[in-house]
């Protein structure tokens, strides 16, 4: 029987063998799941399994486990709930999830979990590719036919028709929705009673079978995706193909058992941080502000083989108005004493050299609100017969907000107002 609620554990944290009904052969599952993805998403120890940077959600069994982001040490019920609820509006201010965009219908229900709120935007994408019918292609197919269609093939006609002479073994186009778009929706439509154990959701995926027609059960590989072509008829299918990709390709049945299949979607949680703080800068930048995220140059190349090396950094901001730089590098970490890593100060003089930067700054999350950024300011020392050298400071802004309860989406206008005022001036 599967556990409704969800186990919830915060990144970098362990979850142990008989702890909120994860069993040994969870255990065992996760790591076959691991081994099979080069062992990136987690760690296993002897008593359980320890996650690292990456949040989401793993469903493995009958259970199902949400890696959360955190900051602080605080482990209670309360915090675990409300990180869940960050996690889904990050997700949502990045575009990785659209459940609750503004063009979208709310959700119909209160979903247990992550996973079930990815679900619940499924169906509903279903529903309305159902509403307004599925797409139809054409598509080439050889059989036999009472009438003559197409192009005869001989060989086949005269192999099976020796004694039908009535009838015609025939390649011929037909019309119809036997086709990838809808073949993918359905293959994730029937994934989900097996993942899902919501009532609702089982009852909404049942009633949408039965409004599509027996098609070919094909298999799906990341090649299935990058191949797909949307053009005028097939673009309403994007939202649902995105989500059904997700699905399908992360989904790993037990082939031996069929108990311990293993869903696991899950966001490396640096990235997350970047992508939000980018679109969040860019949503609130200033008059003649360029902002750019993942702008990359050379900086080193194999003359023999014009191999080359790049540098790309997080964010670019330019100040058109005075021709001012700054480089911004987003870490999802908390620098000891505020000090940051040598590696990390290493890239931002690589970066503020090559973009000819007035200043760098190494952007962290803080625990703590403030109206104004926490920022402390320095620079690299001077090299020898050097005329001059450039800062690289250290930013920490909260995610919370004032009442530290739900998503800061005020960062955005809050940092670019200081760099208005004290940096890019």
């Amino acid at each position: 029987m599967r556990n409704n609620k969800p186990i919830q554990v915060f990144e970098h944290k362990q979850l142990f063998i008989g702890e909120q009904g994860f069993d040994k052969h969870h255990w065992e599952a996760l790591g076959w799941y691991n081994e099979k993805h080069g062992g990136g998403f987690f760690t296993l120890t002897p008593r359980g399994v320890k996650f690292n940077q990456y949040v989401g959600v793993i469903q493995v069994g009958n259970i199902t486990i949400e890696i959360l982001p955190k900051i602080s040490q605080a482990e209670e019920k309360g915090d675990k709930d409300k990180w869940q609820k960050v996690l889904i509006d990050m997700l949502r201010e990045c575009k990785w999830m659209q459940v609750y965009a503004q063009d979208k219908a709310s959700l119909r229900f209160k979903p247990n979990s992550i996973l079930e709120a990815y679900l619940e935007l499924f169906v509903q994408e279903c529903e309305e590719i159902i509403r307004q019918g599925l797409v139809k292609k054409y598509r080439t197919v050889a059989n036999n036919c009472t009438a003559l269609k197409g192009k005869l093939l001989f060989n086949k006609q005269i192999q099976v028709n020796l004694v039908h002479k009535e009838r015609f073994y025939t390649q011929h186009q037909v019309f119809d929705r036997e086709n990838v778009f809808n073949q993918i929706l359905l293959k994730a439509l029937k994934l989900i009673p097996v993942i899902s154990q919501s009532p609702y959701l089982k009852d909404k995926v049942y009633n949408l079978l039965q409004s599509f027609p027996e098609l070919e059960d094909i298999r799906v590989r990341h090649e299935t995706f990058d191949k797909l072509v949307f053009d005028r008829k097939t673009s309403r299918y994007k939202p649902a193909i995105e989500i059904a990709a997700m699905l399908l390709l992360n989904f790993r049945p037990d082939i031996s058992s069929g108990h311990n299949h293993v869903l696991a979607i899950l966001f490396d949680m640096n990235d997350l941080w970047e992508e939000y703080i980018y679109r969040q800068l860019y949503k609130h930048k200033k008059p003649n502000w360029i902002v750019r995220s993942q702008n990359s140059k050379q900086f080193w190349k194999l003359h023999s083989n014009n191999g080359y090396k790049t540098v790309r950094p997080d964010i670019v901001i330019h100040n058109q108005a005075n021709d001012t730089k700054i480089i911004l590098d987003t870490k999802w970490k908390i620098p000891d004493n505020n000090v940051p890593a040598d590696a990390d100060l290493k890239q931002m003089f690589v970066y503020n050299e090559y973009w000819i930067g007035k200043n760098a700054i190494l952007l962290y999350p803080n625990a703590t609100y403030t109206e104004v950024p926490v920022y402390y300011e320095g620079s690299f020392v001077k090299k020898e017969k050097a005329i001059a050298t450039h800062g690289c400071g250290v930013m920490k802004m909260a995610v919370l907000d004032k009442q530290n309860i739900i998503l800061d989406n005020t960062i955005g206008k809050r940092i670019n107002d200081f760099l208005k005022n004290e940096i890019l001036k």
